[in-house]
């Protein structure tokens, strides 16, 4: 199986539709637009309704920041209306939708590290902090805002290590060797 790195890099846009849209590859522009109107689709644990599902869809359609001005077209009235009267088919296009974004979590896994007196919180959003990281390093803010997002969390990571931070990123090899310690290092069952 490739990398995480050279699957981020080679994202290709899904062939994924939900509810009629065609989604594009999620970049950090679309994760802004969703936490702006606070979408469930961001977090799993809220409850998501059609017309949530609809505006998600809408957003990881295009790049456009407006895109939720539009009115609803004949489509979205549709899928909306069936999702409202056949529970089985709006539980389908959800799942699809978290299909989606389980796809694209391929960020570079990190190792825990201990907080030091020394770090502190400046308060700056962290996607502005790699779109800041990706334009000062070449790319154009519209590149930067719409590249896959784990694209451009790996290239964030390796420009700043580049700088000379010390960013430890877990290799694949360690990831699969922890992952076989813990299943087969699984503490004994409780005797009954």
């Amino acid at each position: 199986m490739a990398s995480r790195w050279t699957q981020a890099a080679t994202i290709l846009p899904p062939t994924l539709e939900v509810c009629g849209f065609r989604l594009l590859p999620f970049c950090l522009r679309h994760r802004v637009a969703l936490e702006a109107i606070e979408s469930p689709a961001m977090d799993k644990s809220k409850h998501m309704t059609a017309e949530h599902i609809l505006a998600a869809c809408r957003i990881l359609s295009c790049t456009r920041l407006d895109v939720l001005r539009d009115k609803a077209t004949m489509s979205e009235k549709y899928h909306a209306t069936r999702m409202h009267y056949n529970q089985s088919y709006a539980v389908n296009e959800m799942l699809k939708l978290h299909y989606y974004f389980e796809a694209q979590s391929l960020w570079p896994r990190f190792w825990a590290k201990e907080e030091s007196e020394g770090a502190r919180d400046y308060g700056t959003p962290w996607p502005l902090v790699i779109i800041a990281n990706l334009v000062r390093n070449g790319f154009t803010s519209e590149e930067a805002w719409t590249m896959p997002e784990s694209q451009a969390v790996w290239l964030h990571i390796a420009n700043m290590q580049a700088a000379g931070a010390k960013i430890n990123v877990i290799t694949d090899k360690e990831w699969d060797a922890m992952e076989n310690f813990r299943k087969n290092n699984k503490p004994p069952e409780p005797i009954k």
